[in-house]
C-alpha cells in the first residue's frame, strides 16, 4: 500500500470510528446486560438496543469492506460479529408457512393488528409470499407478524385514502404516534440513534415495525408501497450543490439515500409553495408574506451565493427546512392558499415534525435507522402526494 493509501485508510478508519462510536455504545450495552443475565424488565432495554442498531449495522458491514481488515479495529469487528449473530434470529419462512403462520397469529395476536389483518388478509399474504429476505424473528415471532401486518396496513392506507383526510391521520397515528402538540427537541436525539429509538416509542411509534433486519425493511416497506422512487429533484429551486460520492461517503449509503429524498422533496415543496403564493399574492409575495427575519435570512445566503460566483436561484430556494411550516400555517396564507390541501393544520404540522430530526441527521451525515427511513417514507409520500407529485 503506498503511503498515500495508507494515510487515507487511516483517515477512513478514523471517520468511521466517529460515525460508529454511538453504535458501540449501544451494543456495548446490550452486551452487558445480557452477561449480566438481568431481569426481564430490562429485555425491553436490550430489544430497544437492537431494533436501533439493525439499521446502522448494514451501514457498519459496507463500510467495513472499504478498510484493510488489518486495520478494523476491534470495535468495528465486535459490531459485525454481533450483527451476524443478529441476523441468525430472523428466517424466512416457507410459502407453505404463512398460512399456518397467519393462522397462529389470528389466534393469538392483539385485537389491533388482527382488525387490519383481517381488512384486506389476502394481500398480506401475498405480500409474506413475496418477501426474499429473512424477516421472521423466531425469538418473537407474533410480534414480526404484526410488524409487518403493520407496514402493509399503513402502505394500504397511503394508496387508497386521501393524503390529509381525517381517515389517513387517524391510521398513522396509531403506529406513528400523535405528534400535534409542540415538540421540545431534546439535544441527544440528533446524535445518539438510541436515544433517538426511545424518543420515538415514547412519541408513539409501534416498534415492531422496524424490528426487522435492514434488507427485510426494505423489502417489505417495497411491497407495501411505501418506499417509492424518490421524487425528481427541482433544479431551479435547488440551492444546495450535489456533492460527488466518493468511497468515504459510500460507506455510508443509507444516509446520503435519504438526505438525497429530503433533497428532492424539498425542492418539490418549495417549488409548491412558491406557485401556489404567486397565484394568490403575486410575484412579490415574499416581501408581505414572509416574516422580516426569514426574508432577510434568505437575502443573505443568496448575496453569498452572488459573491461567491455561483448561480442565482428563486428567493425561496433559500429556505431552511423549518421556515416551510411557518409560511404554510400563517393565518392568511392558511386561509387564502394552503387549507385545501392540507385539509387541517395539526395534520400538515405533524408530517413536517416527524420528519425533522431525519432531516438534521442527514444535514450532519449521522447514521440513520429504521425509525428515521419509516418516517421519511411515509411523510414524504404523502405530502407529496398532497401537492400532486407522483414519485
Amino acid at each position: 500500500m503506498t503511503k498515500d493509501n495508507t494515510i487515507r485508510a487511516f483517515e477512513m478508519q478514523d471517520t468511521l470510528r466517529r460515525h460508529f462510536e454511538p453504535l458501540a455504545a449501544m451494543l456495548k450495552s446490550l452486551e452487558g446486560s445480557l452477561a449480566m443475565q438481568q431481569l426481564a424488565r430490562d429485555l425491553t432495554r436490550q430489544q430497544e438496543i437492537m431494533r436501533a442498531a439493525l439499521g446502522p449495522l448494514e451501514d457498519l458491514r459496507r463500510a467495513a469492506l472499504l478498510i484493510p481488515e488489518s486495520m478494523a479495529g476491534n470495535d468495528l469487528q465486535r459490531i459485525s460479529e454481533i450483527a451476524a449473530e443478529t441476523e441468525k434470529r430472523y428466517l424466512l419462512p416457507e410459502i407453505s408457512e404463512v398460512t399456518k403462520l397467519v393462522r397462529e397469529f389470528e389466534n393469538i395476536g392483539a385485537a389491533k393488528e388482527i382488525a387490519r389483518y383481517q381488512a384486506h388478509a389476502s394481500e398480506i399474504e401475498r405480500a409474506m409470499e413475496s418477501m426474499r429476505a429473512p424477516w421472521l424473528d423466531m425469538a418473537d415471532k407474533l410480534s414480526s407478524v404484526g410488524g409487518f401486518v403493520g407496514l402493509q396496513d399503513i402502505g394500504h392506507a397511503l394508496r387508497t385514502m386521501p393524503a390529509f383526510e381525517t381517515q389517513l391521520t387517524d391510521v398513522l397515528r396509531v403506529d406513528l404516534g400523535d405528534w400535534r402538540t409542540e415538540i421540545a427537541w431534546p439535544a441527544e436525539i440528533f446524535v445518539d440513534p438510541l436515544a433517538r429509538a426511545s424518543f420515538y416509542v415514547e412519541q408513539g411509534l409501534n416498534p415492531a415495525l422496524t424490528s426487522f433486519p435492514a434488507s427485510a425493511f426494505e423489502q417489505s416497506t417495497v411491497i407495501a408501497g411505501i418506499k417509492e422512487t424518490s421524487p425528481p429533484l427541482v433544479q431551479v429551486y435547488n440551492f444546495e450543490p450535489e456533492v460527488e460520492e466518493d468511497e468515504e461517503e459510500a460507506a455510508f449509503e443509507r444516509t446520503n439515500t435519504a438526505h438525497d429524498r429530503l433533497q428532492r422533496f424539498e425542492t418539490q415543496i418549495r417549488r409548491f409553495i412558491d406557485k401556489q403564493m404567486m397565484a394568490v399574492f403575486g410575484e412579490n409575495w415574499i416581501k408581505h408574506q414572509v416574516p422580516g427575519e426569514m426574508r432577510n435570512t434568505w437575502l443573505d445566503k443568496r448575496q453569498k451565493a452572488r459573491d461567491n460566483g455561483e448561480s442565482e436561484f428563486p428567493l425561496i430556494a433559500y429556505a431552511d427546512f423549518t421556515d416551510y411550516l411557518p409560511i404554510i400555517v400563517r393565518k392568511d396564507n392558511w386561509q387564502k392558499v394552503f387549507k385545501p390541501t392540507f385539509r387541517r393544520a395539526s395534520s400538515v404540522q405533524e408530517s413536517f415534525r416527524r420528519l425533522y430530526p431525519i432531516r438534521i441527521c442527514t444535514m450532519h451525515a449521522r447514521l440513520i435507522t429504521l425509525d428515521d427511513e419509516l418516517y421519511l417514507y411515509v411523510e414524504t409520500k404523502r405530502l407529496l402526494a398532497a401537492i400532486g407529485v407522483v414519485s
